[in-house]
């Protein structure tokens, strides 16, 4: 516990100097709150907590994507680092701590402005209707779409990050990012996730559970892997999104010791 609480508090001041953190996550977080607070799509709902559930969307397309992009070369910066990655390296606590608290302390810095965000999005809403369901909204979709979301694209840019260089991971993850998100099935040459239970928008959990319309979910599709709306292909939908992240952050920490042992 140690070593994780010690990795994890390195890991999050490193990142908080990291101006590509910021540069690259703050913007988009005003653009979603601006445009949460301006497009028809979500002020378009007479349920203040549809509009929270509708915000979601946008949060998760945006934000989450800048998360990845901030944090692409975090496993490649780890191959090269000298300092305190190596002291943590040499010191007998497990692999398992030392590598959690790389990927969290990272995320936990990069989503932190846009958690204040959305809550403030959500609190204003909450006060202007005078209920609670808007701001319970938007602490589910944090929780159920938002989070494991941004594990899942922090996992596969870190990935990419250490099998290609940088500019091209971060140009990969935004259309691989867009692709699973929002390409729309009938215009889509190829299979597509969006509109999937494979789909990391997190649009089964936000209609299920956030009360953001059900389009988001199966985008009108049908077939196997666009089910209706239900707790459980929600909980399908966000296992799935968990497994993939987990996949990606085995394989890129795997590929990284490789590569570390190559060169050593």
């Amino acid at each position: 516990m140690t070593a994780l609480i010690v990795t994890l508090r390195y890991e999050a001041l490193m990142a908080v100097r990291r101006k590509a953190v910021w540069a690259a996550v703050l913007p988009l977080a005003l653009l979603s709150l601006l445009l949460a607070a301006t497009s028809p799509v979500v002020t378009g709902h007479s349920d203040p907590a549809a509009r929270c559930g509708a915000a979601a969307v946008l949060v998760n397309t945006l934000c989450t994507l800048g998360v990845g992009l901030a944090l692409t070369d975090r496993l490649r910066r780890s191959l090269e680092a000298r300092g305190m990655p190596e002291l943590l390296t040499a010191t007998p606590a497990g692999l398992l701590a030392r590598t959690t608290g790389t990927l969290i302390g990272p995320l936990l810095t990069a989503l932190a402005p846009v958690v204040a965000l959305f809550l403030l999005y959500g609190t204003v809403i909450s006060v202007t209707a005078g209920s609670a369901a808007p701001i319970a909204s938007t602490v589910i979709a944090l929780a159920v779409a938002v989070l494991p979301a941004a594990l899942l694209v922090t996992a596969f840019a870190g990935l990419l990050g250490v099998l290609m260089p940088v500019a091209a991971a971060r140009a990969v993850t935004v259309v691989v990012w867009l692709w699973a998100l929002h390409f729309p099935p009938r215009f889509s040459p190829l299979p597509t996730a969006t509109g999937t239970v494979l789909s990391p928008l997190g649009g089964y959990p936000l209609a299920a559970w956030a009360h953001a319309p059900e389009i988001w979910a199966n985008r009108q599709g049908t077939g196997p892997l666009r089910p209706e709306v239900t707790d459980a292909t929600a909980l399908l939908n966000l296992a799935l999104v968990l497994a993939m992240a987990a996949a990606c952050y085995a394989l890129g920490h795997l590929v990284a010791r490789l590569r570390r042992h190559g060169a050593s």
